[in-house]
Parts: structure tokens; sequence; C-alpha cells
């Protein structure tokens, strides 16, 4: 019939699928339409057989969303039958199984890596730019990486959909910024500007980042990149992928936007099939951690600042040898005959003396001395007070959206302006401590403020532990401080949270003369 023989003929009768043809049925093989054996044959077309498996290879996905889908709804049908039928305390155990997830193999090579560069779990992300999806999801990212130190890796693929029209040219810039060490600094302060792209967003995003202009403007435009972003597309195309964003873990395929806990089963279940204890410390983290036992040098060394970047060859040490003026020494330097700065660590150096490892530890009192400048994480204390600003019990503020870095050289320029950035700031209606919270006017395309990722109407509420007001604006003593700095703002009556880093010698220099 119509040049293809004798056709299957497939009935659906009562939701059920029914299969009919002219030859014998494989009854073991499909039953009611589900399919048993994966070598069962599907069909013979003149006279070539073709399997459940070769149809399924190009449906693995469709076909655990679909397996994804029917559990859920098992299991939403479950708890609705154990709410009916147990008493309060009746012990209940889940036995329904978690459909496993398709996995494929993806190449990681030439990737910019977040996290351990040799960690065992990779967690590979098809996102866009563009998407306000992938922009929601970031927090969740961070906290993988953060729970799991060391045995979670983040790798970047570029898949902007056709309707994402900045997709493609955001793609491009990050990796052009990458060229310069600062792919993920730039990643995440193009997601704070999601979904204001375009126009003069890429450069104002290279320039608070303190990237090349000049370079970075013509990379952008080149077709090199371009052409990258297109391949990883196409990799998306290929494989099925339609939306955004899609996760792999360990090549697992996870699609949507999903919980922590979601992502976090899948990795320990990597990390167990490794016969890894995710509790333990992973000794890429260890070594971090074990500098700390390292003993305090006795040498005539004082130090008097660090400016650690994420670009190791720009960190530097503020150190006074021999009682002579303080200066500036890069990693590697030698400090006296046969010692030499080894690494920083946060609040003290780690020296090379004659072939010992010691520890030189930061000296002067707080506010009294260059600030840290790479330091992403708060004392316990002051977490908890930012967190929760109405106490113990009081709701807990939402994950920062994003970690956005500052060039303290740009800076210090833009901080040069302060009085006319001040006059940005109107009070809002709403009061807290006897003042009017404070809202911001008439800042759209100005640079400093959309390097912040702030708009029009946004209403400040706190910087870092304290409240921002008409009595009090503790954000410029916050960027001048070099720490990492917290910021929670409301946004069409909806509550954002944003931390910046200050990277680079520059600012904080002068402070030192």
């Amino acid at each position: 019939m119509n040049g293809l023989g004798r056709i299957l003929i497939i009935l659906m009768v009562s939701g059920s699928l029914g299969v009919i043809n002219g030859c014998t049925e494989d009854k073991k093989a499909i039953v009611e339409g589900r399919v048993a054996d994966q070598h069962a044959v599907a069909a013979r077309i003149g006279g070539k057989e073709v399997t459940v498996q070769e149809l399924d290879r190009d449906l693995q996905f469709v076909l655990y969303d679909i397996a994804e889908m029917e559990h859920k709804l098992r299991l939403n049908k479950l708890h609705e039958f154990i709410s009916d039928t147990s008493e309060a305390g009746t012990d209940v155990e889940i036995l329904l199984p978690v459909p496993k997830p398709p996995r494929i193999e993806l190449s990681y090579e030439k990737r910019a890596v977040r996290g351990n560069p040799e960690a065992p779990v990779t967690v590979a992300v098809f996102c866009s730019f563009q998407s306000p999806h992938c922009k929601s999801f970031q927090p969740v990212l961070r906290q993988l990486l953060n729970e799991y130190p060391g045995w979670v890796r983040q790798v970047n693929f570029d898949f902007p959909l056709k309707f994402h029209r900045e997709g493609v040219r955001a793609a491009v810039s990050a990796r052009c910024a990458g060229d310069q060490d600062t792919f993920w600094e730039y990643h995440d302060a193009l997601y704070a500007r999601t979904p204001n792209l375009g126009g003069s967003a890429y450069i104002q995003t290279a320039k608070h980042l303190s990237v090349d202009s000049a370079y970075f403007a013509s990379c952008v435009e080149g077709e090199s990149y371009r052409a990258l972003v297109l391949k990883d597309q196409e990799t998306a195309l290929q494989l099925g992928l339609k939306n955004v964003p899609v996760v792999f873990i360990n090549g697992l395929y996870l699609k949507g936007k999903r919980s922590f806990e979601q992502y976090s089963y899948w990795v320990e279940r990597e990390l167990a099939k490794l016969n890894i204890d995710q509790k333990q410390k992973h000794t890429w983290e260890q070594q971090r951690n074990s500098k700390n036992r390292l003993p305090v040098t006795n040498l005539p060394l004082a130090l008097l600042g660090i400016s650690e970047s994420s670009i190791e060859s720009k960190s530097k040490a503020l150190v006074e040898v021999e009682g002579q003026k303080a200066r500036y020494y890069s990693l590697g330097q030698p400090l006296l005959k046969d010692v030499s700065l080894r690494s920083l660590e946060g609040n003290y150096a780690v020296i090379n003396n004659q072939g010992t490892l010691e520890r030189l530890l930061l000296q002067g009192e707080e506010g009294n001395r260059v600030s840290l400048t790479y330091s992403r994480q708060h004392t316990e204390e002051l977490r908890q007070r930012i967190e929760q600003p109405h106490g113990e019990k009081g709701k807990k503020l939402i994950e920062p959206a994003g970690v956005l870095t500052l060039g303290q050289e740009w800076l210090s320029k833009q901080l040069e302006q302060r009085e006319s950035l001040e006059a940005k700031f109107t009070k809002a209606e709403l009061e807290v401590e006897g003042h009017h919270l404070i809202r911001l006017e008439g800042v759209a395309g100005n640079e400093f403020f959309t390097a912040l990722g702030f708009e029009d109407n946004d209403v400040l509420l706190r910087v870092n532990d304290s409240w921002v007001h008409s009595g009090q604006n503790g954000l410029w003593s916050a960027l001048a401080s070099g720490k990492v700095i917290d910021v929670a703002f409301m946004r069409k009556g909806l509550p954002h949270r944003l931390q910046y880093v200050v990277e680079e010698l520059g600012y904080f220099e002068e402070k030192s003369k």
C-alpha cells in the first residue's frame, strides 16, 4: 500500500495502545503499548527490522520527560493517599522508584571551568544569557559549588534560542571577556543585567571589569567566537534540546529550572557511584585549608595589606621589609634573600623561607589597613545579620541573584563623581528607623548604577547588615571597604539581592600612600 507494503495499523482503545498487523505480535515485547524489551522489533520495512532501541535513541530525552511526569503524578497521588489513610505518627516508607535520566557524552575541552578543574562531577549547563529562567537559577548553581567544594565543577554551553535577539552577541562577548581571564565575572554580570542586554551593555560590563576595551570591541565584532557559539547551538539542537536551561550532571539529562535538592540528589548519586563520601573534604579544599596550620614567620616582615584577584598574576601584598617603607610585591617576587612571596590566603600571606613554607599574618587594626579585595564569604555572625534582619525568627532573605565583580580602577573613577551619583537617590514613601527609604531615579544608561545591576525606581533596603534610608546610605563606605558587599533592594514590589566584590590594585593603592 502506498509503496510501503503492509503497514501497521495503530488504534487507541480506551486510552491504551493496541497494535494490529498481519504478522505475529511479540506479546512479551509489547504489552498494551509498554515496551519491555529494547531489542523488540517495532516494524519491518522492506524486510529490514527497526527495533524499539533505534527509535528510542532519538527520543530518549522526550521519553524521560514523560517518565518524570508520570513519576510526579504518581507521587502526588501517593501523598494524597497517605494523607487520607494514615494517622499522625505512622511510619511511611515510599518505595516508588525515581526514573533515571539518560546519560550522554559531552566534550569539555577548552571551556572555562568554575570550581576545581579536576572535580569528579561536572555540571554542564546549556543556557542563554537572555533567558530569565537561566538567570533565576544561577543561585542554585552557586549553591552546588559551595555545598560540594572540590567535588563539583561547572562548565558553560551556549544555547541562545532563536527568539533571543541578543543571545548570540551576549555569548560572544562573554567568550571575549574570557580571553582576559574574566569569563565567569562577565557571565555573572550579564545575568545581573538580563533582560536589559544589547546596545552599550557589553562594553559597559567590560569596562567595570577592567577588560581591555579596544581588544574587547574588536573581539565582539569578529567571527571566530560567533562560529563557536553557533556550534554550541547546533550541538544543542542535534541533541533535541528545545528550551533552556538544560543541565547535564556527568552527562545525566535534567531539563528546566529545578530546586537545589533535585540537582544535589544526582550529584550525590554520582559521587556514591565513585565511592566518594561527599561529606569528606576534597583534597582541593583541604590544600587551601591546610595552609592555616603553617608556622608563623619570625622574619623582619610586616604584611600591611592584601589585594587578591581571581587573576593570580594581579594578586599583590603590601609588605614592610626590615622597617623600610612598605611597597607592593607580586607572587613569586623575593622579599629577602632566599625568601619569596608564595600565595595570598585572605588574612595572611604564605612565604617560602629557604624552602620552608611559613605564614606572614596581616597587621594593623580593622579600618587602618588595605582591605581584602577578593573575599566572597562573610563571617557567620555577619551573614546571619544580613540574611535575617528581623532576628532569628524573622524571614530569611532570598539568595543573591548574582555576585558581581567591580574593577578597582574603574570604581575609583566612578566614585570621583559621587556627588552626582548621590543626586540619583530620592525619598521613597516607606519609612524605616524614622527615615524614608530611598529610591533611584534617572539611572537608566548610567554606567555606575547599571554596573551594580540597578534600574530606575529600585528602592534600596539594606547594605550588608544596615538599613539604607534618607538618614544613612552605607553603599559608599561599603564599596570603599573592599570586602564583599551585600545589597538588598525592592524592584516592582519584589525583593532582590546582589553581592559585589572589588578586584585588582588601583583604588586602595592610594589609601596606603
